[in-house]
C-alpha cells in the first residue's frame, strides 16, 4: 500500500516531531507509524532526509520516539536534530552520536555498556569471580592480553526494551555474552551497539578491537570493514560465528599472521 499523496511532500527534508503524548507529526500533521514507514521508503528513493524534534527531550521518551529512530535507521536516511519545535536550529546528528559514544567509552571502564538504538545506554557491572568466568578470561588473555587495557567495540543486538534488562535477556540476545564478560573481567572496556550506518563510525572510534556478531553481517552497510578500520586505534576486526561459537580474525593491525597486534 502506497502512502497517500497528502502525506508526501516534495521537499528535501521531512520534519518529524514526536510529542510527549506520543503523537507523531509529519510536517505539522499527525501521522501513524505504519504510514511513516512508507513515507520514509519514498524519502529514501527521493534522496530526502529527516529533521527530528522530540518534545521534552530531557525526560523519558515515549515508545513512539524509538520507533521513529528505528525507521530512520531501517531506511538509512540522513538525519539532523532540532531542539526547537519550529526546527529553527539544527544539531548535526553525527555530532550527537560522537558525543554519546565519547561518554560510552568513559563508562566502559566501569562495566560493559549497551547502547540502544535510541542512544540511551545501560551499564552492566562486572560479574563476580567464578571458576567458569576465570576459565573464559584465561583463554581471552592470550587473544587480548590484560597488561594493557584495551577498548573493545561490539556489534550485536542492542535493542532491549526498558531501562534495565536482566542478564538472562541479554544473554539470550547475545549468545557470546560470556566472552564479553570475560573481557570486562580482564579490565578491558567493552561496549555493544547495533552497527547501523548512522552510528558505525562513532561506535568504532578509538577501538583496539571490533567484534561483530555473525547475525549482524547481512544488515551491515557496504564497506563496513573499511569504515570501521579508518576510525579504530588498532584495526583488529573479528567475527563471532554463532554456528560454531568461534572467533575468527578478518582484519588485523600489524604484520603478523594470526595473533592480534596493537601497534598504536
Amino acid at each position: 500500500m502506497q502512502p497517500s499523496p497528502s502525506l508526501l511532500q516534495t521537499v528535501l527534508v521531512l520534519k518529524i516531531s514526536v510529542l510527549a503524548s506520543g503523537v507523531i507529526l509529519l510536517d505539522g500533521r499527525p501521522v501513524e507509524i505504519s504510514q511513516l514507514d512508507n513515507v520514509f521508503q519514498t524519502a529514501k528513493e527521493n534522496n530526502s532526509g529527516v529533521m527530528y524534534y522530540r518534545e521534552s527531550a530531557g525526560g523519558e521518551p515515549p515508545p513512539q520516539g524509538m520507533e521513529v529512530i528505528k525507521l530512520v535507521v531501517k531506511h538509512k536516511l540522513p538525519i539532523s536534530m532540532s531542539t526547537k519545535p519550529d526546527f529553527s536550529d539544527v544539531v548535526d546528528a553525527k555530532a550527537v552520536f560522537e558525543k554519546v559514544f565519547d561518554e560510552v567509552r568513559k563508562l566502559a571502564v566501569r562495566g560493559m555498556v549497551i547502547v540502544r538504538t535510541d542512544m540511551k545506554h545501560l551499564v552492566l557491572p562486572a560479574m563476580a569471580k567464578t571458576p567458569q568466568l576465570e576459565s573464559i578470561a584465561a583463554g581471552l588473555e592470550k587473544l587480548i592480553p590484560s597488561r594493557v587495557k584495551r577498548k573493545v567495540a561490539v556489534i550485536s543486538n542492542a535493542s532491549f526494551e526498558g531501562d534495565a534488562p536482566n542478564i538472562q535477556e541479554v544473554a539470550k540476545s547475545i549468545p557470546f555474552l560470556g566472552v564479553l564478560m570475560g573481557l570486562t573481567y580482564l579490565g578491558h572496556g567493552v561496549w555493544i551497539f547495533e552497527g547501523h550506518a548512522t552510528t558505525l563510525a562513532a561506535g568504532c572510534r578509538d577501538a583496539d578491537v571490533l567484534i561483530v556478531d555473525s547475525a549482524k553481517l547481512p544488515v551491515l552497510p557496504a564497506g563496513w570493514q573499511d569504515a570501521a578500520a579508518s576510525v579504530m586505534r588498532n584495526a583488529n576486526i573479528l567475527i563471532h560465528h554463532r554456528e560454531n561459537f568461534q572467533l575468527g580474525i578478518v582484519r588485523k593491525a600489524g604484520a603478523g599472521a594470526n595473533q592480534l597486534e596493537f601497534p598504536n
